[in-house]
């Protein structure tokens, strides 16, 4: 997932993308549009995603026949404003014992539109709140 996010291969990203995040959006052309175009316009600015580093996961709960944990996702970024890191919750869950894995990224959702989308989420699930970026020096 997230080498694909790197190379900007979008398409193969959205393989990653829980199909309710997909239907949200407005399907899965509409979403690889927009991340095109989002990573065009973030160009333009000059930002650039240095590095993405996934954490451990937690512990992983069977919820409504669905395996499911959470993965911490930082994120270290230039922007013409300077260097930042970025941290976020990633939510993991696989319909199938496993085998694939669909990713939500907590960051871009409130937790009340979480659930209200997701009701399948288990609660037993662990989400920190958003935290905002913090800027870093350039390594040299």
């Amino acid at each position: 997932m997230v080498r694909s996010f790197v190379k900007k291969d979008f398409t193969t990203f959205a393989k990653y993308l829980h199909p309710s995040v997909i239907k949200i959006a407005g399907g899965k052309d509409k979403i690889i549009q927009r991340m095109y175009t989002a990573n065009k316009v973030a160009k333009q600015f000059g930002a650039e995603i240095r590095h993405i580093l996934i954490g451990n996961p937690s512990k992983v709960v069977i919820y409504n026949k669905e395996l499911q944990s959470t993965l911490p996702e930082t994120t270290e970024m230039k922007t013409g404003f300077g260097n930042f890191r970025i941290e976020t919750t990633l939510i993991a869950i696989s319909t199938d014992n496993g085998k694939h894995w669909y990713f939500i990224d907590t960051s871009l959702f409130n937790l009340n539109e979480l659930k209200e989308s997701l009701p399948n989420i288990s609660p037993e699930l662990v989400i920190p709140p958003v935290k905002p970026p913090v800027p870093v020096q350039e390594k040299n």
